[in-house]
């Protein structure tokens, strides 16, 4: 018998936030294996991909995650593929990057991870994650001066105005997947950045990213293009669809 049906409805949904709260706690732990790797080493995209594991992944959707997602989940909670984003840092090592905005962090792994790799090689003078929802980035926020969480939308007017006001060398588009979701915080950011980019550019259950990105791909007189597009065989194999995609659009 499952003892939970027999309590009253409100303790079981504090039951149930309690479950979620535990269930994507950060382990900030996690972050020392990328603060005591070598910048030689973080150089290199073969041990970019296996450190990533390392510092824990996100394993919410289980359809799209291969085994090396599934066996590594917990720590920072990243939900991106080691092998699109290992190739992604390794292209950033090479601009100059002093700022950072994030839009739809989630957990907020892919934000810590990229704050950190950043750091490496380059003095990180202001970083902003923002979401819809309270994350627990938050508490990573609270221990680095120069990041800082919002739990904002978007499509507001306070991040509107804060943008007409800012600039970041780097702007990762992750948010609301709709297609005027993707193209509204583009556009809110386009002349405030110099490096786009926009995950999920091949994953067949976000057609919005995909359409707009491939719209975007066609302005060769403004950006160079790259994509990072690398599947897991098992997932293609099992489910007949690739997932996830980073595309990157530099201002030349």
């Amino acid at each position: 018998m499952n003892i939970r049906r027999l309590l009253p409805g409100f303790i079981r949904k504090k039951l149930r936030e309690l479950k979620t709260k535990r269930d994507f706690q950060l382990d900030l732990k996690r972050v020392e294996l990328i603060r005591g790797s070598s910048i030689e080493d973080l150089k290199e995209i073969k041990y970019i991909e296996k450190l990533i594991p390392k510092l824990g992944l996100n394993k919410e959707v289980l359809i799209e995650q291969p085994k090396i997602v599934k066996e590594n989940g917990g720590g920072l909670l990243i939900w991106q593929y080691p092998n699109q984003f290992s190739k992604y840092l390794s292209l950033l090592q090479k601009q100059e990057i002093s700022s950072y905005l994030e839009i739809g962090c989630r957990w907020g792994g892919t934000f810590i991870l990229t704050n950190e790799y950043l750091k490496k090689f380059y003095k990180i003078k202001k970083s902003l994650a923002i979401d819809i929802i309270d994350s627990p980035v938050q508490e990573y926020c609270l221990k680095n001066k120069e990041t800082e969480f919002w739990k904002a939308d978007s499509k507001s007017d306070l991040f509107k105005n804060y943008m007409e006001k800012n600039f970041f060398d780097l702007v990762l588009i992750d948010g609301d997947h709709s297609y005027e979701g993707v193209k509204n915080d583009y556009e809110c950011t386009k002349n405030k950045a110099k490096i786009f980019v926009f995950h999920d550019i091949v994953n067949y259950a976000a057609e919005g990213v995909v359409k707009f990105w491939n719209e975007l791909k066609k302005n060769k007189e403004d950006y160079d293009f790259f994509e990072f597009k690398d599947q897991y065989d098992e997932v293609v194999h099992k489910t007949g669809n690739t997932f996830l995609g980073i595309g990157v659009a530099i201002r030349k």
